[in-house]
């Protein structure tokens, strides 16, 4: 046998510190003990369990990034580990083990959810090849695993994630700001998440369970943005038929989160200033202050420094905000953040949920890498929005981008737009349906059952497209089948 080790190697290498986390399932000792070497030989880190009970305990701290599991288990099988693990932890690849070749019991394990499964006796360089790909399928997911557990060391606030350095200092900072009383101003281009982060900040402070009171300085002319803040008293004003109390009354104990303050007036900033020095506040028409406790956190456009040199901002109200400042950077200079937060966005997406769309393809993603983002994180949730509504299929095949930028990501040939959409998707179709078969060795019944169709229809349309299953099975599928091979400690040294 060719030394397996000698060619296996984990999907992420060591040197960007992703080393993918398998776990063994088995209650054979030695199968077990074999198993964790070889994978540990091919460079990843393995642990094991004897029991679906102790796997699932293990999968829930979030530190596995693959399982390999015997079906024979005492207590919770194979089938019902499997079947529980795509329900709550769907993101994390199972590949079977089974000593029949029932075909049967095949299908049941992967209508269960395994991504994969490999027949007792078994050839390491199929447990070598179905790990690979199924850890390439999820990489994404692994990555996000991986920095999730970087991020409880520091590098997350909240419900921002990045994985570049820059963001990880300001992370750093609003750790450090959160649980002070300090007066925080965030600077940055519109959609980078400012709201987000005054949010994470109040969520994270003494005051997390009192109010988080937020307005928008631009959306209100002068005489409404007054009203709206300070309130007003019956018959303040026309129209005034009841007395309403203001956002900074109504932030008392809590936070108040002032965005867009570059658009304030300077008769409304030395409004505001006297309020946040005195912490009182007269509502319009009133004749009584009433005392507020507030922390205040304002966000900007525009650097604050620049309206003060303008003369559109007192020097006095922007000391009194700008006590603590933050910028957040824009989406076009943390790139490397695109895929995460693509990903993060397709998972909470309800929608995306609801139709099964979890991934983008790679020219997709390369799209979105390219682009500019102008309009930062919001404009491209709009666009992953209007990819979710438009494609078909659990993965993103296409992005449509301002300017016109739009690209199929299926193929390249996708990219004549002189062939009818009739014979494009006949020619998508039958690739489709080659390399199902080419993954699965030829195999009809499980090509079938894994395609979602009928034996009879996937026959029909194999003789439709001149796919000889024969074929297939010269090429070998990744199971190896034919070579079967059952490691011994013996063999295993040779490795």
């Amino acid at each position: 046998m060719k030394n397996a080790s000698s060619s296996a190697s984990p999907m992420i290498s060591a040197s960007n510190s992703l080393i993918p986390h398998i776990l063994v399932v088995d209650d054979d000792p030695v199968l077990r003990d074999l198993l964790v070497q070889f994978y540990s030989r091919s460079g990843y880190t393995a642990v094991s369990v004897a029991s679906g009970e102790e796997a699932l305990a293990l999968v829930e701290k979030g530190n596995i990034d693959f399982v390999v599991t015997d079906i024979q288990l005492p207590g919770i099988n194979g089938t019902e580990l499997i079947a529980n693990m795509k329900e709550n932890f769907p993101d994390v690849p199972v590949m079977a083990i089974t000593g029949y070749s029932d075909v049967d019991i095949v299908i049941d394990v992967l209508k269960n959810g395994a991504c994969d499964f490999i027949i007792k006796p078994f050839n390491l360089a199929s447990v070598q090849e179905s790990t690979r790909i199924a850890l390439e399928k999820t990489q994404i997911d692994m990555e996000m695993r991986h920095l999730r557990r970087s991020l409880k060391e520091g590098y997350q606030f909240g419900g921002m994630l990045s994985k570049t350095s820059e963001m990880h200092r300001i992370f750093e900072i609003i750790r450090a700001v959160a649980p002070t009383e300090m007066t925080v101003s965030i600077e940055g281009e519109t959609g980078t998440g400012k709201e987000l982060l005054a949010s994470d900040l109040h969520s994270h402070s003494s005051r997390r369970n009192k109010p988080f009171v937020t307005i928008n300085c631009a959306g209100f002319p002068e005489s409404l943005l007054e009203s709206e803040l300070f309130g007003y008293e019956r018959g303040a004003f026309t129209g005034a038929f009841q007395s309403k109390a203001g956002k900074i009354e109504l932030a008392d104990g809590g936070t108040l989160f002032l965005d867009e303050i570059e658009s304030m007036s300077l008769v409304m900033q030395g409004k505001l200033l006297r309020v946040l020095e005195d912490q009182h506040v007269q509502r319009l028409g009133g004749h009584s202050s009433i005392h507020v406790d507030m922390r205040v956190i304002t966000a900007t456009n525009v650097p604050l420094k620049e309206l003060v040199a303008a003369g559109k901002m007192r020097s006095d109200f922007y000391y009194r905000v700008n006590v603590i400042p933050i910028h957040l950077i824009p989406l076009r200079q943390r790139k490397a953040d695109i895929p995460l937060l693509t990903h993060h966005f397709l998972r909470r997406h309800p929608v995306a949920r609801q139709k099964g769309v979890k991934s983008v393809s790679k020219k997709a993603l390369r799209l979105l890498l390219e682009y500019s983002w102008p309009g930062n994180i919001r404009e491209l949730q709009n666009v992953l929005e209007r990819a979710i509504v438009l494609n078909g299929g659990q993965t993103i095949q296409y992005v449509d981008l301002p300017g016109g930028t739009h690209e199929d990501a299926l193929d390249s040939s996708a990219g004549d737009v002189s062939v009818p959409l009739k014979q494009w998707l006949v020619e998508k179709e039958k690739q489709y349906l080659a390399q199902k078969l080419n993954d699965l060795g030829g195999n009809v019944a499980l090509t079938a059952k894994s395609c979602r169709i009928g034996v009879r229809t996937l026959s029909r349309k194999m003789n439709q497209y001149g796919l000889d299953k024969a074929v297939f099975k010269q090429r070998g599928s990744v199971h190896e089948l034919s070579k079967p091979y059952l490691p011994n400690r013996s063999s295993l040294s040779q490795l």
